[in-house]
């Protein structure tokens, strides 16, 4: 199989956390799955919020393009063959100039190991003006950060949380996306987005991927196979869903979302957002 990334590549991703934005699906695809997204919000207009976490197991056309080749083969060259998904969020900023995320860092919250990988994948033109992803090159690889819960803000993160110490913007690196390309990121790297000033919403879904050997010591949480042979169970298996919201994926996505809250909300006075209702 012909290589997606150049060796360049994958040294500044080992080096710098994250790659420049690369195209993962043609812009047919990309419009497909906008428009099956916009679907859903007709069909369940109360339930966005569902999608905030866990939202493969809610939809076959996310689980379908989770597995997608664009995505998977450069995957296989950062983690290996055997793949696994922990989680799949999406990231929606209506073009009201306010919504946003705060600098933070996900391992402040994410307790897997040795590496979580993100796919940030847009389903819309992601530039400038529309909030896209910033990044601290290298950021990945120095200590953990103190992180400060904040309330009432329109940050788009579970805790509204925010780095409690200075963060060196000029270094800041800017991935402005088209409709269908992906940016991969170490989850450890400090990353924000401002808000979305442009004319069109900015959706992009964030797909967490780690090799099957990953881990975390507690709680026990559930992840779906979606490239190679799982040869470790450290998590339980995520069933695909057959259709969508049905009453098994429901059932599937709520027993994952109450685990994975446990972890991402430890300690948190917010509410578990995707399990509040119109959260």
């Amino acid at each position: 199989m012909p290589k997606r990334l150049s060796e360049a590549e994958r040294r500044d991703f080992r080096e710098r956390g994250y790659c420049r934005p690369l195209r993962a699906l043609d812009a047919g695809e990309a419009a497909r799955y906008r428009a099956a997204l916009e679907r859903f919000e007709r069909r369940w207009p109360g339930e966005r919020h569902m999608l905030d976490q866990g939202a493969s197991l809610l939809c076959p056309w996310i689980d379908e393009f989770i597995r997608h080749p664009g995505l998977l083969d450069p995957m296989e060259e950062l983690l290996g063959s055997d793949l696994l998904v922990w989680g799949v969020s999406l990231r929606l900023k209506e073009p009201d100039g306010r919504t946003f995320a705060g600098w933070h860092q996900d391992t402040a919250y994410c307790d897997i190991r040795p590496i979580v990988v993100i796919a940030a994948l847009a389903l819309s033109d992601c530039g400038g003006d529309a909030g896209c992803l910033r990044v601290i090159p290298g950021s990945h690889r120095g200590a953990l950060l103190p992180h400060r819960e904040h309330f009432g803000t329109d940050s788009l993160l579970t805790r509204e949380q925010q780095i409690d110490a200075p963060v060196d913007e000029s270094a800041a690196v800017r991935l402005p996306m088209a409709a269908g390309e992906v940016v991969f990121f170490n989850n450890a790297i400090c990353h924000s987005s401002g808000p979305n000033r442009s004319r069109d919403r900015r959706i992009v879904f964030l797909i967490e991927y780690v090799p099957t050997h990953a881990y975390q010591h507690e709680p026990r949480e559930s992840a779906m196979l979606v490239r190679g042979v799982d040869r470790f169970h450290n998590f339980d298996a995520d069933p695909r869903p057959a259709e969508e919201m049905s009453e098994a994926a429901r059932a599937a996505w709520r027993r994952k979302v109450e685990v994975q809250a446990d972890v991402l909300y430890r300690g948190a006075a917010h509410p578990r957002r995707a399990l509040v209702t119109g959260g």
